[in-house]
């Protein structure tokens, strides 16, 4: 049965799945140990001058990185704000974040994501907000970095700020982007790389070749992470 999220049902639905997520999140995360392996002194400038920077990882990371961004962020006063699609999935997570005082902006590149990257942008230039942004969501394909999020930062002028993570012991999801699940008091390592700007001058074709960069870069600083635990 295909639930109506603006239903009196779908909604106490998807607030209880919401709601388990968060606990799960929760309990996983609180027997999980953080290192920061890389970009130690970039974690610190961010948490003491929090700037707002554009927060980029992959879709498959998505959940191991919900502790680094609630405790080293977001609980020391830094302004997050959460890109969710505009599906149930997004629906759910939106309920979840806002439990922690997160706000959240509802759109995708398939759906609303003129109107979603409007909001963005005024949320980095009004707010000093640090949208989180996952290049490859929300349905792929996996590792493909889109060019929306390099456009923001080309109009705001804010920096992407790569992040890298693994978990020593994790259990993968069957979904498109093999999510990854960290198995209960693993280690999780975390690559805070260097910031990236996006020339304002950039035509199509640079800024295609910017995009094939940043890439290379997230890639490159998910796979610093991973190599912790070879």
């Amino acid at each position: 049965m295909k639930l109506d999220p603006n239903s009196r049902l779908g909604s106490a639905v998807l607030s209880l799945a919401g709601h388990l997520v968060r606990l799960l999140l929760l309990g996983i995360g609180a027997t999980l140990r953080l290192e920061i392996i890389g970009g130690q002194e970039r974690l610190r400038v961010l948490q003491e001058t929090p700037e707002p920077v554009i927060l980029s990882f992959w879709h498959e990371r998505t959940f191991i990185s919900a502790h680094f961004l609630y405790h080293q962020l977001h609980r020391r006063g830094f302004d997050i704000t959460l890109l969710a699609s505009l599906s149930r999935d997004g629906e759910m997570v939106t309920r979840m974040v806002r439990t922690w005082g997160i706000e959240t902006v509802r759109g995708s590149a398939s759906r609303g994501g003129r109107k979603a990257l409007r909001a963005i942008h005024r949320a980095i230039t009004r707010r000093g907000s640090s949208p989180i942004m996952i290049p490859d969501g929300p349905r792929g394909p996996a590792h493909a970095f889109k060019v929306g999020v390099a456009v923001l930062a080309q109009t705001t002028s804010a920096p992407i700020l790569p992040l890298g993570f693994a978990a020593q012991k994790c259990w993968r999801l069957r979904s498109w982007d093999r999510l990854i699940v960290p198995k209960p008091f693993s280690r999780v390592a975390v690559v805070v790389g260097e910031p990236q700007k996006v020339d304002a001058s950039l035509n199509s074709e640079e800024l295609d070749a910017t995009r094939i960069h940043l890439e290379e870069v997230l890639n490159d600083v998910t796979a610093r992470a991973e190599r912790a635990f070879e």
